[in-house]
Formats: structure tokens, sequence, C-alpha cells
């Protein structure tokens, strides 16, 4: 009986290691994937070249994804799961509904900042609306559930901010999608503003006007 006990904790550990060894092998294909389609383009990033910066040949990259399709939707997947991370990081700290709905900025030109091969990767897809935008749907098939709940947490935040007084009036869903269209191509699309002046057209474009200041 205690032989049998340990026999299966053995066995258990083994097979927490092999995970392990697998998640982290897997990683290090995205990670490499990420730079190749990031550095020369979704058409013309090959899986050798990938391969080769990863330390796994192309037919252990196939033990691991599907498909080159399966790898590509793999990639953006990832880091689209980590992204809306931290909107949920941001959408749920202190502060009032128009300061979170800043710190989202903040936190968008940071994430992007630091991932600079997946940015490219992005603005090549489209152009600018990313993440928090409709192209999400185009990168696999559970993609629309993720852009649904990043719409729902940033019109949940205007909503919050309008019952305050904070955020002007109008369809919440609506304004929602405008300011995830200005955070996109702040964060991916290279505009010469500081941070500040960004601060200050996305307050403007998002605070309710005050009495006597002319605004509908």
């Amino acid at each position: 009986m205690v032989g049998t006990v340990i026999d299966t904790a053995r066995a258990e550990v083994r097979s927490q290691r092999r995970a392990a060894r697998r998640a982290e092998n897997r990683s290090e294909i995205l990670d490499a994937a990420e730079r190749v389609f990031g550095e020369d383009g979704l058409r013309n990033g090959s899986l050798r070249r990938i391969a080769d910066l990863s330390g796994y040949s192309t037919a252990a990259i196939y033990k691991f994804f599907d498909s080159r399709q399966h790898l590509v939707a793999e990639t953006l997947n990832r880091r689209a799961d980590e992204y809306l991370g931290e909107l949920l990081r941001a959408a749920e700290s202190a502060g009032t509904p128009l300061e979170r709905l800043h710190l989202i900025v903040d936190n968008a030109a940071a994430y992007f900042l630091a991932r600079g091969h997946f940015r490219s990767l992005l603005r090549q897809m489209q152009g600018g609306s990313a993440i928090v935008g409709p192209v999400l749907d185009a990168f696999a098939d559970d993609v629309l559930g993720r852009y649904a709940h990043a719409m729902n947490l940033m019109t949940d935040l205007i909503r919050e901010g309008q019952q305050a007084g904070e955020v002007r009036d109008g369809d919440p869903g609506a304004l929602a999608h405008l300011a995830s269209v200005l955070i996109n191509e702040y964060a991916l699309a290279d505009i010469a503003l500081a941070r500040s002046e960004f601060h200050a057209v996305f307050d403007g474009a998002l605070r309710a006007p005050t009495a006597g200041s002319g605004s509908d």
C-alpha cells in the first residue's frame, strides 16, 4: 500500500515536470515566432527561422502547433490574454471612472512599448485597431469573447462615469468604441504627441462638458 502511494506520487511529480517543460518549450517557440513575424512579416516569416531562433526543429514545432496558422493564432492570443489582464487590472483599480480610463491609456502604451515585435505584428494586420478593436476576431475562433470582454469593461467604465457626471452623455457602447480606437491609435501608431498631450485629447473626447462651456 505504501509503495503504491509512493509510486503514484512519483508519477505525479514526473507528469508535472513534463508539463512544465512542455509549457516552457512552447513559450520559447512563441517568443521566436513573435520576433520573426514582427520583423519579417506574417507572409515572409519562415518556420525555419523560428526553428533556428527557438532551438527546435521545424518538425518539433509541429508537435506543439497543428499548422502555421495555429502558430500565428497562438502567438497573437497569448498576448491578447495578457493585455486583457492589463485592462482588467486598470478597470478594477482605485480612482474615478475617467481616471481608470486614463490608466488604461498608460497601461496600453507601456505594454506595447515593451513588446515591439508584437506591436509591429499588430500594425501589419490592421494598421491601428487591435487588441480592443474589431480586428481581434481575426486572431482565432474564440477571440470574439475576448473582444466582447474588453468592450464590456470599457462600456461599464463609461456608464459608471456618466452616472457620476464625469463622462459626457451618449451611448456608452459607442463612447467605449471611440475610446478603444483612440487608445489603439496612440499605443500602436506613430503619433507625434507627448503622453500629456494625448491624455488631454482623450480627456476632451470623454469628459462631460462643464456648465457654460458652450459644448453639447
